[in-house]
């Protein structure tokens, strides 16, 4: 979805075009497939956090050693290729603050110096926040609560920031507001949402009946959107969709989305996002994004091509950088479960 994105005319800097209207509609929604990575990163990492409290002995410190090894190795190679093939010109204090994953935190770093990036940086600041919501919220109905809270809190900050901004680009700062934590984090809720919701296999609409919060929640939410508009924005009805797709699939296989190249997608994705970013910026860079004066032909001659280039990077990072730091995480990780064994059992003899 993001590919697709990233392949309309606009990101090649093609000012005159006309695309077919189902291709307009596809290609500047495709944004979307970052909600819905949120979502199933959310909803993954809650499951992982269940099992890992269950069966390890310091689930905590493991699972922010497994998120370090899986986001930040291949992260730290997009730095690095971006910098060198100066696709942009980043501060130092820009590239430090990517380095150390806090750029999710200034307007000023979230892109730069990798054009994308934010989604990394936002992603991290969720690590944080996950195990305080795992520990709190213990049912489907609290999450849908904390859900709905989250959504009338965003709407409340986006406004205030839309309106006060800190910064004199009001270009930056407006694609900030949308690129900030307290804009996504309802997003991350549907996932969190979702876990709850699968695991509860017996629940009913009877069983709401005793959950007057719930219901007290929804009609403020339905008062504020009819009265205030715009609290449901359309990146959290994409998200709510999302969960409800996703929800339907743990209980029936719809074979277009639940196939062997959909899955093949899935375990590279991460490359591909970071790739496909590299990819499209080096063809804008060298003017190599035109290759047919039809638009609509124009425009998915493109997107095949930025696939077609990403996958094949993709093969070679996630086989050379992802899955070694994947497993070498692990590998810490059991070894640091096995010596807590060895001194508790030396300490109770």
């Amino acid at each position: 979805m993001v590919i697709l994105h990233h392949s309309h005319p606009y990101f090649a800097g093609l000012t005159r075009y006309r695309l077919p209207l189902f291709l307009e509609v596809i290609s500047k929604n495709g944004d979307k497939g970052v909600t819905l990575f949120f979502v199933l990163s959310a909803y993954t990492l809650s499951v992982s956090l269940a099992n890992k409290t269950a069966n390890e002995k310091n689930p905590l410190r493991n699972y922010f050693t497994r998120r370090f090894f899986r986001i930040a190795p291949m992260y730290y190679l997009a730095i690095c290729l971006f910098l060198l093939c100066a696709i942009r010109s980043p501060t130092p204090v820009s590239v430090a603050a990517n380095f150390l994953l806090i750029h999710g935190s200034s307007p000023y770093w979230t892109n730069s110096p990798v054009p994308g990036g934010w989604t990394v940086g936002i992603e991290v600041i969720f690590y944080l926040l996950l195990p305080l919501i795992f520990l709190k919220i213990k049912d489907a109905a609290s999450a849908l609560n904390l859900f709905i809270v989250l959504l009338l809190v965003a709407k409340l900050a986006s406004s205030l920031l839309f309106k006060h901004p800190v910064i004199a680009d009001h270009n930056l700062w407006g694609l900030f507001v949308y690129e900030n934590i307290m804009s996504q984090l309802p997003v991350f809720l549907v996932g969190v949402c979702l876990f709850h919701f699968t695991g509860e296999p017996q629940m009913t609409l009877a069983s709401w009946k005793s959950k007057p919060l719930s219901l007290a929640l929804l009609a403020i939410l339905a008062l504020a959107q009819l009265l205030a508009g715009s609290v449901v924005k359309d990146f959290y009805i994409f998200a709510i969709a999302f969960g409800i797709l996703a929800y339907t699939l743990s209980r029936i296989k719809i074979i277009v989305l639940v196939n062997d190249f959909m899955v093949w997608v899935g375990r590279h994705s991460y490359s591909l996002y970071l790739v496909h970013l590299l990819v499209a910026n080096l063809l804008l860079k060298y003017q190599l994004t035109r290759y047919s004066s039809d638009p609509g032909t124009d425009y998915l001659l493109r997107a095949g091509l930025l696939f077609s280039l990403s996958c094949g990077i993709s093969l070679f990072t996630y086989k050379y950088i992802e899955a070694p730091f994947m497993a070498l995480g692990k590998r810490l990780i059991l070894r640091s479960e096995h010596r807590n064994t060895y001194v508790h059992a030396i300490k109770s003899i």
